[in-house]
């Protein structure tokens, strides 16, 4: 590698020597200890590499074996120098674009972050900012390993992180700590079950705590199903305070009510289009070109191309590009049957949005109305799920929601 270094920087020809006695010129070549490499016959000629002033010196050698010599092809940074050594501006521009390359690159242009699960990547690149580590920044003007106390201080969820400069990148990886487990029974907090929703109790099987309702109850949200204080016994009237746990399911209803228009309007895409090209220059935009908008109505989809060297190198410019399709709006009339499909779509996402993980539908039932231009449509949902939630429990508080739901009762 370092020996085709230097030839190339000292310059080099490639020959073809032609003749009868090429092997009488070889010989006298070799005695002279004129250097040659990569060389290949080709039928009665043979082609090598030498240096400039090599070629020069076996002239002598080619007369004694006559035969013939020329020049294929130069190669290295002396020929180079010598075609451009009348074009100084262009030089002169190859210089001043790899000054500005290597100025770049001592920037930090773009801030990536890894290793990120619960904690938004994007949360902490704005503390990194608030801090003073941000794009547009020199690299010798930020302190890493402060940045990386500062995150620590910062999010105590993060146990490590680590940040370093990859080309025109700034790479932020972080180790967040392992989520805490689930406290033990025995440590954990006093509990109660509370009604999501107004529901009839189908089944109940309690694990911890005293169940307030059964089976066959009807309950209102916010009634207390199961209660965390206990009784110590017969003889002892205080109280002791558990983790209620139970399995509670019920039927519940939903309903969900909206309206439709047979009339329905939609976009057809003309072939008529324009394109606006914008330079985005650190924070700053300017447009390149853009060619007339379309008239009338049209959609924008924007582009955006982040100029790089390499993926590690990215510079602080980008192209914009922003397409603009003509369209033309078109109204259309929906069938009775097409818009009551549309309609009961619409509904059901309304209510399975709402309704439990393991909840078992046991009855839909939709209800449509034609008035006029348009459709009405009721949805109802009978469903069987687990109706109760966890809250903790004060002492106290659960007596208090009891009372309150005995009053609402009667």
């Amino acid at each position: 590698m370092f020996v085709s270094l230097w030839h190339y920087l000292k310059g080099y020809v490639i020959v073809e020597v032609s003749g009868y006695t090429i092997e009488k010129f070889l010989n006298l070549a070799l005695h002279h200890h004129i250097p040659m490499w990569d060389v290949v016959q080709k039928e009665n000629k043979i082609c090598f590499k030498t240096p400039i002033e090599a070629f020069k010196c076996m002239k002598p050698d080619l007369k004694k074996a006559h035969c013939r010599a020329k020049i294929v092809g130069k190669k290295g940074f002396p020929f180079i120098a010598h075609r451009y050594k009348k074009r100084r501006f262009f030089v002169a521009g190859i210089v001043v674009f790899i000054a500005m390359l290597w100025l770049l690159s001592s920037f930090v242009w773009l801030v990536e972050v890894e290793g990120t699960e619960r904690i938004n990547s994007l949360d902490i690149i704005k503390s990194l900012e608030k801090k003073g580590y941000e794009t547009g920044k020199l690299k010798s003007k930020m302190n890493l390993r402060e940045a990386e106390t500062y995150l620590l201080q910062q999010y105590p969820d993060i146990v490590w992180t680590g940040i370093t400069y990859e080309g025109t990148r700034m790479m932020v990886r972080v180790a967040e700590s392992v989520p805490k487990p689930e406290m033990s029974e025995m440590n954990e907090k006093p509990k109660m079950l509370i009604a999501k929703r107004d529901a009839l109790v189908t089944y109940i099987a309690v694990e911890k705590g005293k169940p307030l309702i059964k089976a066959g109850d009807i309950v209102k949200k916010g009634e207390l199903l199961v209660t965390g204080e206990m009784p110590r016994g017969e003889e002892d009237d205080s109280l002791y305070y558990t983790a209620a746990k139970a399995h509670i399911k019920g039927k519940t209803t939903y309903t969900a009510s909206g309206t439709i228009q047979f009339q329905q309007e939609k976009k057809q895409y003309l072939n008529e289009s324009s394109k606006k090209w914008t330079l985005k220059l650190f924070n700053k935009a300017f447009q390149l070109y853009a060619s007339k908008p379309p008239q009338g109505n049209f959609d924008k989809q924007i582009t955006l191309h982040q100029l790089r060297i390499t993926k590690m190198f990215p510079l602080p410019f980008a192209i914009e590009v922003e397409n603009r399709v003509a369209y033309k709006p078109m109204i259309y009339t929906l069938s009775e049957e097409d818009a009551k499909d549309r309609l009961l779509c619409e509904l059901w996402e309304q209510i399975e949005g709402s309704l439990g993980v393991e909840a078992q539908i046991l009855k839909r039932e939709a209800f449509f109305k034609k008035t006029g231009d348009a459709i009405t449509g009721t949805l109802h949902v009978i469903a069987e799920e687990d109706i109760g939630y966890r809250l903790d429990l004060d002492q106290g508080a659960s007596q208090q929601i009891k009372e309150k739901t005995d009053y609402e009762q009667n």
